[in-house]
């Protein structure tokens, strides 16, 4: 089964359309693609970016000829819009896709959460984390891409209406005018060099010479009856080294002038055919009047008074600044023997022009004494030339990116953080709440948090308390900071080291390590810190060496010990019997 040609072209944006009715074999494909043509695989045809006589022919024969593009630039820019959108709907639908696969693991382990280290979760974790980056790359990746078609739609609209307006259409026209001429030369270039290769003889035979005895070749002859360039490339050399003969060269310029002729010509029936239909349409949209050539300017009178003060003129390099040019009395006499290239004149007031001169390398203005004198014109306000019309910008002038994905942008500049903590176990959020519900804070209160980890307890804080938060690891404390919670103060340091640096405080929130008995060592610690009446609560191991040094500490000064269910950590995958403590501070 052959397939079947048909091209169409569209004077709107000058653009050839190549349709087939079914694949081309690879030889034809090649001759398409290697005359400029380019797959539109949602039209399903082939397009060239701009017509020439190469691709025009190659249309006319496949197809035989070429018909005339019944789609107008608009309707083609609503379906281009159209295909855009879709992407854009696709896109989006993607960024949704992943940022929701980066919600399901972030319920299961927050941003920025350390891993323990040594722990049998900490590969998961760090695959999670590594899973959490990922997707939120692709998220606001395929929003950006979304967003990206949605403005492509938009300017595609855009640029079609930009297009059709008259000041623009009558700009391209007089475009079209500028490359209609160069044409024009073109043909005249080349109907010269065809008849000078046409009629240049070789007689040879009877050897011309020049005036000091020296012959005149044939190749030199031509080369001065048409010019250097008439020939084609590298005919001019080989027949000056003997390579082709006369006759051979004339052939092949004879050919090359042939063809650049015939494609001039070519050029000259498609710029006016495009130069009517512009011009009929410009004319339909009742603008014809801007292809009227604008009046010469006219010169403003050269008037000649006397300024003792002096001219303000404009400077004709700085728009709106001004220069003070002395003025200089001489006779005609004196002015004449300045050298021409010395004198000139400037306009002052936008309503006349004055002499002027450089004058012991100054410039300056004249008056010429004996010469006739007027009175100094008014000045004239110049009128505002209407602004051009600038094509549609495809810039986004407003940032409407979703805070999501502006969220997801911050946390990928600053990195995943995933911090490797020796026996970390974050309090969970329920029971940081219900330890600060026991703490009864108040919101002139001090806390002190001297263990704080990942923050845990600090969110769950009101706001109005004055916090102070103590962490050893140098990765925890920076992402402290970014916690934003009100009123902290953060000390970076070893809470055993920390004596009376830090002051006492009201209420003491805290969850220290746990490692061979190191719960002990802080708590007893923290209570040096309680104000007479303050409340420690403290988390620490059910064990029996915790029983034995922490519980009588908190019954001895009305406190409590309450042991916590089991399973109370089990949403970081450890299983730890853990207890709440309760010091209330001495009188």
């Amino acid at each position: 089964m052959s397939t079947v040609f048909s091209a169409t072209y569209s004077p709107e944006d000058n653009k050839l359309r190549l349709y087939a009715s079914s694949r081309l074999d690879a030889d034809t494909y090649q001759r398409v693609r290697a005359a400029g043509f380019i797959w539109a695989p949602k039209q399903e045809l082939f397009v060239a970016p701009m017509w020439t006589p190469e691709r025009a022919e190659m249309c006319e024969e496949l197809a035989g000829e070429i018909g005339d593009d019944d789609t107008s630039l608009v309707d083609r820019a609503e379906q281009r819009a159209e295909r855009f959108d879709e992407y854009s709907d696709k896109r989006a639908a993607d960024s949704a896709q992943a940022s929701e696969a980066v919600r399901r693991i972030t319920d299961g382990i927050p941003l920025g959460q350390p891993i323990l280290c040594g722990h049998h979760s900490e590969r998961h974790a760090r695959k999670d984390a590594e899973r959490i980056e990922n997707g939120m790359r692709k998220a606001v990746k395929m929003w950006e891409t979304s967003k990206y078609w949605t403005d492509r739609a938009a300017g595609a609209l855009a640029h079609a209406s930009y297009k059709q307006l008259p000041e623009v259409r009558a700009r391209r026209i007089k475009g079209l005018e500028s490359d209609q001429r160069k044409q024009v030369r073109n043909v005249e270039a080349a109907t010269v060099n065809l008849r000078v290769w046409t009629h240049i003889q070789d007689d040879s035979a009877t050897t011309l010479k020049r005036a000091d005895g020296t012959p005149i070749t044939f190749a030199q002859r031509a080369v001065y009856a048409a010019g250097r360039n008439s020939a084609p490339m590298g005919v001019y050399s080989d027949l000056i080294d003997g390579k082709v003969t006369p006759g051979e060269a004339q052939a092949c310029a004879i050919k090359s002038a042939d063809a650049c002729l015939a494609r001039a010509q070519r050029w000259l029936v498609h710029f006016e055919n495009r130069l009517a239909y512009e011009r009929a349409m410009l004319e339909e949209q009742g603008a014809s009047e801007l292809l009227a050539k604008k009046p010469r300017p006219v010169q403003l009178p050269l008037c000649n008074y006397e300024a003792a003060n002096g001219l303000d003129i404009p400077n004709m390099y700085q728009r709106g600044e001004m220069i003070h040019y002395p003025q200089v009395a001489m006779t005609q006499a004196e002015y004449a023997r300045i050298n021409r290239d010395y004198k000139g004149t400037r306009v002052v007031g936008n309503s006349h022009r004055v002499r002027t001169a450089m004058v012991r390398h100054s410039l300056v203005c004249v008056f010429l004494t004996d010469a006739k004198t007027h009175p100094a014109p008014a000045a004239i306000e110049r009128k505002a030339s209407p602004p051009r019309i600038a094509p549609p910008s495809s810039s986004r002038r407003v940032d409407d990116t979703p805070a999501e994905i502006g969220a997801m942008r911050q946390n990928l500049r600053a990195g995943i953080a995933v911090t490797a903590v020796p026996q970390l176990f974050p309090t969970p959020a329920a029971l940081a709440a219900r330890m600060v519900e026991v703490a009864g804070i108040g919101p002139t209160d001090r806390v002190l948090e001297p263990s704080a980890g990942t923050g845990a307890i600090l969110k769950a804080l009101p706001a109005g308390a004055d916090k102070v938060a103590v962490e050893i690891n140098s990765g925890l404390v920076a992402g402290l900071t970014r916690l934003g919670v009100s009123g902290l103060r953060i000390h970076e340091g070893d809470f055993l080291g920390c004596n009376g640096d830090l002051g006492t405080f009201d209420r003491i929130v805290m969850n220290p390590p746990f490692k061979d008995g190191a719960d002990i060592d802080h708590i007893v610690h923290a209570v040096k810190f309680l104000k007479p009446g303050g409340r420690l609560v403290a988390l620490c191991a059910d064990g029996p060496r915790q029983g034995e040094k922490l519980r009588p500490l908190a019954e001895a000064c009305g406190g409590w010990w309450e042991s916590l269910p089991e399973g109370t950590f089990a949403e970081h995958g450890i299983n730890v019997r853990v207890a709440m403590l309760v010091i209330e501070g001495g009188a």
